[in-house]
């Protein structure tokens, strides 16, 4: 706690409830300075001037920075008319702290709070151009002509560096000690965020029409499978230049206009591993809905140029399908060891190797791989897919009859009893086959998976920067016939190489872009991809209403994309710092921590000693 939060468990809960703004302002700067963002922006803004002479402004883009992230911490809403009122609620002290030179009390402060927020979008803007009403067609081509695309994607890295500068420091307040529990495993996912913006606006990627939004920057996001989507109207207009005519339009009653945000997040060293650190969000990154190229490779290499530990890799089944030199190679040369799902299409025999081995599911096998064992998974997706609606509907009738029924709620009299048991009688006898028949193939699947493994190679060391990897042949057994013949298996160790002249079509060299580190579907396999449930509820709770709420636009009015990241990237902070807290609550509670009593002082250990002092020799707060 204090060198988290610089204070004790019980002195911080005191303090929050007697003086929350002050709690507030020591925490926002003691995030800024770990994170060094005051001087990068400086910096940047040093870049970008023509000249240094001027007046300075009396609100500069640290000072928005930090009202900001102070009013997202407090909970509030990211308006200027709300920024201006907590600006007024702070003492000369805390502004002072905050590096805010104004003290609001004129009516000046709203433009210059807005003035300072404009500053701060300026320096990470990759979409610059006029949000002050909505654009003609006209006008949009004009803006988009007037956009340097040197210029823009210089202040694309620098948002995302700002934003991983600011998670990052959430992480340096952790102690080392607790920093040194973390092995590496790390879950990414993307998450959308909508944009005000009306139905039938168009595209970002079409310049044809009139715009629809003062958001004109955004996308269309669809949930289900490809998440870039588009109108039917863009449809339209892109098929012109495509005589193939593929580009497929949805209505936009079924799209949601906006951004996506990556996320990286830390997971258990193991899935057995029970709260041995907090989990925090570790890496950011934003783009255009379905614009998903290199995001995940950036996360990666942001983690491994801060200094993180690299170890499993753990995504759903949209990075992988990346090309084989633009992810697969440069992650694992990193250090990551990859854990995926895949498509439908990509289970089963992916790749061959001459010296007589054969890609399954993402796994190397002995060739003499039984045809029934390399077709395992689709046989059991197949029976997922026909089956898995009855056995879920019969495990719900189930759970309703045991909740009915249950004698530590409530009695049940003889009628109701009598419709229950009904009802679960004709579930079972309506889904009962099918769910039978959904356990058989499961459990043939087990049985499967590891026969399967007595044909596997094991990997052995690191990647080579080739693409050169090394593989121990499999033990002898029973089951693969104790590698009599061929000959070939009589090695120990083979080495799996890049095919040299590799044609464009091949998507898959080497085998390269459909391998991953657990065998597809095995329980290290399940374990490991269950961690991924990590970063999806940090989704949740970043845009749950009562924390964050990221997911309502109502609460930042500022217009464009690059606003709707900054809140994105402070509001993480945030979620990271809430995480600290409850870590810590958890390991210093002296009864069972619940709402009720989660707040209280006394629910918690704290030393009687004297109050220790922080690294720059003050007090900490309470």
């Amino acid at each position: 706690m204090i060198k988290s939060f610089g204070s004790r468990m019980g002195d911080y809960l005191t303090h929050s409830r007697r003086e929350p703004l002050g709690l507030a302002v020591v925490e926002v700067d003691r995030v800024l300075k770990a994170s060094g963002v005051r001087r990068m922006l400086t910096e940047w803004r040093a870049e970008d001037v023509k000249s240094p002479a001027g007046r300075r402004p009396i609100l500069d883009a640290t000072a928005a920075l930090s009202l900001i992230l102070l009013q997202i911490r407090l909970g509030r809403p990211t308006l200027i008319t709300e920024l201006a009122q907590t600006l007024l609620q702070l003492s000369s002290t805390q502004r002072k702290i905050l590096h805010l030179t104004h003290d609001g009390n004129d009516e000046r402060a709203y433009e210059r709070i807005w003035d300072a927020v404009q500053r701060l979008i300026r320096l990470v803007d990759e979409f610059p151009g006029r949000r002050d009403k909505v654009l003609t067609e006209a006008e949009y081509r004009e803006t988009v002509a007037d956009r340097d695309p040197v210029l823009c994607r210089v202040r694309r890295k620098r948002m995302h560096t700002l934003a991983n500068a600011l998670v990052h420091a959430t992480w340096l307040l952790l102690p080392s000690e607790l920093r040194d529990r973390f092995h590496g495993n790390t879950a990414i996912d993307a998450t959308f965020v909508p944009l005000y913006g009306k139905s039938g606006n168009p595209s970002s990627r079409v310049l044809d029409g009139d715009r629809r939004t003062a958001n004109p920057d955004g996308g269309w996001y669809r949930r289900e499978g490809d998440h870039g989507a588009v109108s039917h109207a863009d449809a339209r207009f892109l098929n012109k230049a495509r005589p193939d005519g593929k580009v497929k339009g949805t209505s936009t009653r079924k799209l949601s206009w906006g951004i996506e945000t990556e996320i990286a997040r830390m997971t258990p060293n193991h899935p057995s591993e029970i709260d041995q650190f907090p989990l925090l969000t570790t890496g950011l990154g934003f783009h255009i809905p379905g614009a998903i190229a290199g995001e995940g490779l950036q996360l990666l290499t942001s983690l491994h140029d801060r200094g993180h530990k690299i170890n499993l890799f753990i995504m759903d089944r949209a990075y992988p399908a990346a090309i084989y030199s633009e992810f697969h190679v440069p992650a694992r040369l990193l250090g990551a060891k990859l854990v995926f799902d895949y498509k439908d299409k990509d289970l089963g025999v992916k790749a061959h190797h001459p010296d007589g081995f054969v890609q399954v599911s993402g796994s190397w096998y002995l060739d003499s791989l039984p045809e029934v064992l390399r077709t395992a998974d689709a046989t059991v997706l197949t029976a997922r897919k026909k089956h898995g609606e009855s056995a879920g509907k019969l495990a719900k009738a189930e759970a309703e009859y045991e909740k009915k029924t249950r004698p530590a709620k409530r009695h049940i009299d003889s009628d109701a009893l009598q419709k229950a048991e009904q009802a679960l009688k004709d579930a079972r006898k309506q889904y009962g086959p099918g769910a039978r028949a959904l356990a058989q193939a499961e459990d043939l699947y087990k049985k499967q998976l590891k026969r399967r493994a007595h044909y596997q190679l094991k990997s052995k060391g690191h990647m080579s920067a080739d693409g050169t990897r090394r593989y121990l042949i499999p033990e002898p057994s029973t089951e693969n016939g104790h590698l009599k013949t061929p000959h070939r298996y009589q090695q120990k160790t083979v080495m799996m190489k890049l095919p040299v002249g590799v044609p464009e079509k091949d998507k898959n060299p080497g085998g390269l872009k459909h391998e991953q580190y657990f065998p597809y579907g095995d329980e290290q396999w399940s374990a490991a991809y269950g961690m991924r449930n990590g970063v999806e509820s940090v989704n949740r709770n970043l845009k749950r209403s009562q924390y964050e709420d990221i997911a309502n636009p109502d609460k930042r009015a500022v217009r464009g994309n690059t606003f709707t990241y900054l809140v994105i990237a402070l509001a993480t902070v945030v979620e990271n710092l809430r995480q600290i807290l409850s870590f810590y609550k958890r390991k210093l509670a002296l009864d069972r921590v619940t709402p009720k009593n989660r707040d209280i002082p006394s629910t918690f250990w704290q030393s009687d000693g004297p109050a220790v002092r922080l690294e720059d020799g003050s007090q900490p707060p309470g």
